[in-house]
């Protein structure tokens, strides 16, 4: 190239991946990479040195995305949103470049002004993450591969004596807040945060604009008298005997639906998104403090030619925060009662496309029952069958009625806490006989309020779906609290340090299921691709998924008696 982009647009090679195609192995970023605090004298060190999971396995699952001349040829769904926002707004398309990780470097040069990063979970801190490095005292491979990533842009920099803006964004932004030494070793510039927690400001809505502010040094200072719909706050961290700064950039506005742009190029796995907002109203959860906004159909098919016409993809991965909300007005809907009408149009018009195959992200479990005749409906629409698993991720949370009730009482309607257990079992009867498998995720240590009882309510709960439905199929992966929504002024909930006897037995119970139920009995059934590659990774899944199972029991083991009796519970009881 003889003349660099203006603007350069990344992501690290574990969000910029299409992780051999296996369903749920995104995830695999959270996987801890490194353990510099590994005595040299154990074995493991002489086999592996400071690495946990193997980086050859992680590098052969977390294969790179393809690309052309350094041009990513898929990026993620809000990374395509940006460089849709920008062309929309006036920039060139020479002017404007989505680059592969790999191949950052070539389009870094003295004409770049801004490269711009995508992070979702840029230093370890999102809650799956923190729980598989026992609360960061392992690195992740998120980010291990998150500080390559702005190494090479340094070191791209410095080579050329580029004076470009590094500015990170997207909805993992809000960890630099924790790790401000960060923002000095990754020389950024700038971190677009949103007004509360975690939430990703949707700039999509105002690229242009924003890119042209940024660029004209707008944000330089912090100028509480400017009228801009942009904020700049110049945050100051004390941290030991040192003082870090980081400026970080506020949009709160949220664009209408004609102000969201349509993506022009592929995005990874062929996600589009069909609302934004949830109105569940979950105090442990950002996204129930944006308001509700619905992609008309239309839309939504127009995003998914893109993904077909230019990335040759035949799925569709449908974003929503609850997808059995699309359509509804929670203010006016009497109990979130879903709008069936909405929903089966949304995937009429999905499949009318000419996709072979949809799933949605994320669904709530009273969502899918509480209507009998939408599971059906909608199952009927997307052709799922034994050859065809519908995966959907669904909120488990915690087995305790008493925490479900006072966290997330909303996210029950139309049912009630005390009816908790029930519409868990209801939900899985239901989503599996319509051949659909949910993810279920769960909150260890709930705004820090989690009791044993809590506890080993949760194990039970777990035990009675596999013995009163001996043939379901779903997975259940533990998260720690993190401090979002409205509990952004908790404190973490620290794994690391404070894993008592019966939250040990929840992640024991919880990956003894995944290892006899999922892995073991359905995880090669469910597959739709090739079979001997879902063989071959069945096979794998299998020879290591006993692993995290022995080093619980050894970690019960140094942490004395009381540890050790729950996992001989567990075992004794909840097997």
């Amino acid at each position: 190239m003889s003349k660099h982009p203006k603007i350069v647009l990344t992501a690290d090679r574990t969000l910029m991946s299409p992780y051999r195609g296996i369903s749920l192995a995104s995830f695999f970023g959270c996987a801890p990479a490194l353990d510099m605090n590994r005595s040299h004298d154990s074995l493991w060190y002489h086999i592996l040195g400071n690495q946990v999971t193997p980086r050859i396995l992680f590098d052969f699952i977390c294969n790179p995305i393809e690309h052309t001349d350094g041009y990513a040829n898929y990026a993620p769904y809000g990374l395509r949103k940006v460089e849709a926002a920008l062309l929309r707004d006036g920039y060139a398309r020479e002017d404007v470049v989505v680059a592969h990780p790999d191949h950052v470097e070539q389009f870094i040069g003295p004409e770049t002004q801004v490269v711009g990063t995508y992070e979702m979970d840029p230093l370890g801190m999102g809650p799956v993450t923190m729980t598989f490095t026992y609360g960061r005292k392992q690195q992740s491979y998120d980010e291990f591969y998150n500080a390559d990533l702005h190494h090479r842009i340094s070191a791209a920099k410095k080579r050329t004596g580029s004076k470009a803006k590094v500015i990170a964004g997207a909805s993992g932004t809000w960890q630099y807040n924790y790790d401000p030494a960060k923002i000095e070793e990754y020389d950024l510039y700038g971190i677009v945060e949103g007004e509360l927690g975690g939430i990703g400001p949707e700039i999509d809505g105002a690229a242009g604009p924003f890119f042209d502010a940024l660029i004209g040094g707008e944000f330089d200072m912090a100028n509480p008298f400017k009228k801009s719909q942009f904020k700049v706050e110049i945050k100051e961290f004390v941290r030991s005997d040192r003082t870090y700064h980081g400026r970080f950039i506020h949009y709160w506005n949220e664009p209408s639906i004609e102000e969201i742009p349509n993506i022009v190029n592929p995005s990874m796995h062929g996600m589009i998104e069909v609302m934004r907002g949830c109105g569940r109203g979950c105090k442990f959860c950002d996204v129930t403090l944006r308001p509700l906004r619905y992609y008309p159909v239309e839309k939504v098919q127009k995003e998914i030619e893109i993904n077909m016409k230019y990335g040759g993809l035949k799925n569709a991965w449908i974003h929503s925060d609850d997808i059995f909300v699309y359509g509804l007005n929670p203010r006016t809907t009497k109990n979130m009662q879903p709008n069936r009408e909405a929903i089966e149009e949304l995937f009429k018009g999905i499949m009318a496309t000419g996709v072979e195959h949809t799933n949605p992200t994320h669904g709530t479990l009273a969502g899918a029952i509480a209507d009998e005749r939408l599971l059906p409906n909608v199952s009927k629409i997307i052709r799922s069958g034994p050859d065809n698993h519908i995966g959907i991720q669904c909120g488990f949370e915690t087995g305790s009625i008493r925490l479900i009730g006072k966290y997330a009482d909303r996210k029950l309607a139309p049912y009630k806490p005390e009816e908790w257990h029930w519409v868990v079992k209801t939900g899985v009867k239901a989503l599996n006989e319509n051949y659909w498998v949910p993810a279920f995720t769960l909150i260890m240590g709930l705004d820090n309020d989690e009791t044993p009882d809590d506890s080993w309510e949760t194990i039970r709960l777990i035990h009675e779906l596999e013995t009163e439905q001996p043939d379901s199929k779903f997975t259940v992966t533990p998260l720690t609290f993190v401090p979002i929504g409205l509990l952004e002024k908790s404190d973490f909930y620290d794994i690391g340090n404070t894993m008592d006897p019966a939250k040990l037995g929840v992640m024991y119970k919880t990956w003894q299921h995944n290892f006899k139920h999922g892995i073991q009995k359905f995880m090669g059934k469910v597959g739709r691709d090739n079979p001997i590659k879902n063989m071959f990774f069945t096979a794998l899944a299998s020879s290591l998924g006993g692993v995290p199972l022995t080093a619980m029991e050894k970690y019960a083991r140094r942490k004395g008696p009381e540890h050790e009796r729950v996992i001989e519970k567990i075992k004794a009881s909840y097997w």
